[in-house]
């Protein structure tokens, strides 16, 4: 559907995201006045009658992944807002499985421009009011909601939730949330409502998620100490407690192929929420369940190299990434050296991200990807060898950069993609271009 914004007529998704990007004089303006004003224009009520919110530093999209997956199993009608995207745009909405259309975006977005009047909005308001406008379309069960940054004042935190969810606290964004995890626990946790359930995903929970549920009266499910699990060799056990404080277990559940701290988080928020759930559509979402980037093994069609892609982009996302090469290195699935393609943004903790990662990557390819906040690669390049790293490059591209990487690769090593979605998805991307034309 064709749509006209500052005179100009739009007539495809690339254009709107060309525009919405530009409208708004900063990419990030947290609050919730102006997003919440267009969102009263529109009509905008709730997604759906069950809705999910989900903030957090790492772990958001994987947590978001298996909830629907396991209430899909269950036979209920879902739709999730995420971000940012890997590939394309349309990922952040998808109803019932189905990612958003170009032409059903373009239609949300134009009645958007047309709504707003004077009042300003950035891209990622923009791109929450048209995934609430297509969830609430969509007649839906449940939406599952993902907080794009923070949570008090992240526009996601507009609609009010019947559960909230706050899953890893880490550094990042220090610039918006705090420089220490108990400042950013406490605007992670504004998400949080009087009287409705909150869990903690992380095994550490700051002592301001504690306080702030407290001040709330939000009853809160803390991992390690109402919840959590325990990994087995074929599978693994939870354990945790439904609304009343009754104690729940589930045995020998399948692997999923994300982190088991996320999925016991799933488990826990599931056992609060009032749909049922039989454990035969737990343990289908788990085994179905997949979302790309996420330590998503891969196989390089020209070299045939093993290649792991990972969009860890924080110090303690990669002290999950170091762990999980450390147990194939453990288990003998891994042999060889790790080589690491490795673009960031400029904004990021570079020399965290290394000194995590130093002892399990053997050699690092440094490059850059097409966007304005990425580091350049010869900044990055420079940076990581002052700190001592055993580098390669600078590479003008990913994908280059890349390729170098697995040339250079022995049968038995791994190349290692990480630092970013741009990283990754520019990688992705140069995999499929090399299959469509082989």
């Amino acid at each position: 559907m064709a749509g006209q914004a500052c005179g100009v007529n739009l007539s495809n998704l690339s254009q709107w995201l060309e525009t919405i990007q530009a409208l708004h004089p900063s990419e990030i303006e947290l609050g919730l006045q102006r997003v919440s004003a267009v969102a009263d224009r529109l009509g905008l009520t709730r997604p759906a009658p069950l809705v999910i919110t989900v903030a957090g530093t790492n772990g958001k999209g994987s947590t978001v992944a298996m909830l629907d997956a396991i209430l899909s199993a269950a036979g209920y009608r879902t739709g999730t807002y995420t971000s940012p995207h890997l590939l394309v745009f349309n990922e952040r909405v998808r109803i019932l499985g189905r990612m958003a259309t170009d032409e059903e975006l373009c239609d949300c977005f134009a009645l958007i421009e047309a709504r707003r009047g004077d009042i300003s909005l950035t891209y990622f308001e923009f791109s929450t009011l048209a995934g609430l406008m297509l969830m609430e379309r969509a007649r839906l069960d449940v939406a599952v909601l993902e907080v794009g940054l923070g949570g008090r004042l992240d526009a996601v935190n507009m609609v009010d939730a019947d559960l909230t969810i706050v899953t890893s606290i880490g550094l990042d964004h220090q610039d918006w949330l705090g420089d220490n995890r108990e400042d950013i626990g406490r605007e992670k946790a504004g998400i949080f409502r009087s009287g409705i359930p909150a869990v903690s995903g992380d095994a550490d929970t700051p002592q301001s998620i504690v306080l702030e549920a407290s001040r709330l009266g939000a009853p809160l499910y803390r991992q390690g100490m109402d919840f959590g699990f325990t990994a087995q060799s074929a599978g693994w056990h939870w354990w945790g407690k439904d609304k009343s404080g009754t104690g729940m277990t589930l045995q020998d559940l399948p692997r999923p192929p994300l982190d088991l701290i996320n999925a016991a988080t799933v488990l826990q928020a599931l056992a609060l929420q009032p749909l049922r759930v039989p454990e035969s559509a737990i343990a289908a979402g788990l085994q179905s369940v997949t979302l790309a980037g996420r330590f998503q093994a891969l196989r390089d069609p020209r070299h045939g190299v093993a290649v792991r892609v990972d969009v860890a982009h924080n110090p303690h996302a990669a002290e999950l990434l170091a762990q999980k090469l450390l147990a194939m290195r453990a288990s003998g699935e891994l042999q060889g050296q790790v080589r690491a393609v490795l673009a960031m943004m400029a904004d990021k903790d570079q020399a965290g991200f290394y000194g995590v990662l130093e002892s399990v990557v053997d050699i690092w390819y440094i490059a850059a990807f097409a966007q304005p906040r990425c580091l350049p690669a010869r900044s990055l390049h420079e940076r990581l060898e002052e700190l001592g790293a055993k580098v390669s490059g600078p590479f003008d591209t990913v994908a280059e950069a890349y390729a170098q990487a697995c040339a250079q690769a022995g049968p038995e090593d791994l190349v290692l993609v990480t630092g970013s979605f741009g990283t990754v998805a520019d990688v992705l991307q140069y995999i499929a271009y090399i299959e469509s034309n082989s």
